[in-house]
């Protein structure tokens, strides 16, 4: 696998332009416009905490950004090839992005996941991170459940 860092507009909207259907669902439900060029200039401007990792092409994009002091924001989508890096993203997120939050002062790395997207969640719980609370209702734009995710 290799990674990208921090990611740039172009490999950003590389993934955006074709992520899954499920992080299409996800992340457009909470976003006032479905233009993937939003979405790679939002992940662009994300900085030091943001990798793009690929093969031969760009695969997921992956990052976090604080909200407020000791509190981040992550991120994630991908497109269908996930599944050929997923292992290594999933060592490198546990071996050097979590600890690199701490290391920041980090108490708190949270995101929202639509419900239904069962991929994300397992990988989420796989990472660490638990389930805060009930289901969210009607916090999507066509009042999608989320469910909220955390690290402690």
């Amino acid at each position: 696998m290799e990674l990208q860092n921090p990611v740039t507009y172009e490999s950003a909207l590389f993934v955006a332009e074709r992520m899954r259907e499920w992080d299409h669902r996800e992340i457009y439900a909470t976003r006032w416009t479905e233009d993937p060029r939003v979405v790679a200039m939002d992940c662009a401007g994300a900085g030091s905490f943001s990798w793009c990792a690929g093969l031969e092409k760009p695969i997921a994009v992956i990052g976090a950004v604080p909200t407020w002091p000791g509190v981040w924001s992550v991120f994630m989508f991908a497109t269908d090839d996930f599944r050929r890096i997923s292992f290594s993203l999933t060592k490198f997120v546990k071996r050097v992005m979590i600890p690199a939050l701490r290391q920041t002062g980090a108490h708190r790395a949270e995101c929202c996941s639509i419900e239904g997207h069962e991929i994300a969640h397992r990988w989420l719980e796989l990472l660490g991170a638990k389930q805060e609370g009930p289901t969210i209702e009607d916090y999507g734009r066509n009042r999608e459940s989320f469910r909220r995710y955390v690290w402690r």
